[in-house]
């Protein structure tokens, strides 16, 4: 007999480790991890099962299918922005097929259960592509469906993702008398850059806010890679964390798209550096530019419009910028480094 539970993929990410921690507060079901790495020592008594394997192994999935009946499924592997343009093929493996596999599972689980399974899908500001920076300067807060030209190949994936993820909960099995039970109950989010004092950065391109603030609390010189005037939205991770949880508790009805923009603050580089010096007057923060992330960050939008979120499903950041470093990150991360 299959035992009920909920499934993490890329449970070992900066997500993952604040998902888990989550779950084992809220979720009325086990949690199973699927990783290409062992989670996290500190996470593992949160866990039913930690397994290490790879999405795109199906005997893997196989394996989860015949021993697990899910009620949901939170799909945050991926190989994230940065790295993903040194490797377009490998990223598009990992992140549009291993999205595929995780979706069929989610059909499979959905048919041998007669109802709908939830599906989370983790999407990026990276599937925006504002052509010049005076369109980007000058286009206020974008809606979903504004500027979908992405210019990397994890943003290309991700909005793929989301099209498959739409897909399979809208249109899948239409022709089919019990269609029904055999869709996905897709819900996404695209994340601003994620600024974590848990997790340290891994390879996006968001990341030097992260990287800035972590390299000053230990005291290392940190040249970050965006012009002063780049600028972007952010989010701390606990407001991350909370917006899943709203989401994947919306009644569905109440959900009138499948994929949402969330924000909470959009400093510029100077903004930040000038943020983390008042906490960490010592730090040592220059700026030496790489032009192609420069470029991707350009891309993006300044801010987001997020009123779909507001009035389907309450979203409301907790964090401003000034609170997100005095009373999250900073004397989290402090306490992080303290010996």
């Amino acid at each position: 007999m299959r035992k009920a539970a909920i499934l993490i993929t890329g449970a070992n990410g900066e997500i993952g480790h604040g998902l888990i921690r989550a779950l084992q507060d809220t979720a009325d079901v086990p949690v199973v991890a699927l990783d290409i790495q062992e989670v996290d020592p500190a996470l593992r008594p949160a866990l039913h099962e930690n397994i290490v394997g790879n999405i795109l192994d199906q005997n893997v999935l196989d394996s989860i299918n015949s021993r697990y009946e899910l009620s949901a499924i939170y799909h945050l592997a991926a190989l994230l922005s940065t790295r993903a343009e040194f490797s377009p093929k490998i990223a598009h493996q990992v992140n549009v097929d291993g999205t595929l596999n995780l979706l069929t599972l989610a059909v499979d689980q959905a048919r041998s259960q007669g109802r709908p399974v939830k599906f989370f899908f983790p999407s990026s500001l990276a599937v925006y592509g504002i052509p010049d920076l005076e369109t980007k300067l000058k286009a206020g807060a974008v809606k979903e469906d504004d500027f979908l030209f992405p210019q990397t190949m994890y943003g290309c994936n991700k909005l793929y993702c989301e099209l498959l993820g739409t897909y399979h909960a809208r249109y899948y099995q239409r022709l089919a008398a019990d269609a029904g039970t055999f869709r996905v109950d897709f819900r996404s989010i695209r994340f601003p850059g994620l600024i974590s004092a848990v997790t340290l950065p891994a390879g996006g391109t968001s990341d030097y806010a992260s990287e800035m603030v972590h390299a000053a609390a230990q005291g290392i010189p940190y040249d970050c890679f965006i012009r002063e005037d780049g600028v972007m939205p952010f989010m701390t991770m606990p407001d991350a964390i909370r917006a899943i949880g709203e989401i994947m508790a919306a009644p569905v009805e109440r959900l009138s798209r499948r994929v949402y923009n969330i924000t909470a603050f959009s400093p510029s580089a100077a903004e930040l550096r000038q943020i983390i010096l008042t906490h960490f007057p010592r730090a040592e923060i220059g700026f030496k530019v790489d032009d192609r992330r420069q470029d991707i960050v350009d891309s993006w939008p300044v801010e987001v419009d997020q009123s779909a979120a507001r009035e389907d499903w309450g979203w409301q950041p907790a964090d401003d910028l000034e609170s997100a470093f005095s009373g999250y990150l900073v004397p989290a991360i402090k306490e992080r480094y303290r010996h």
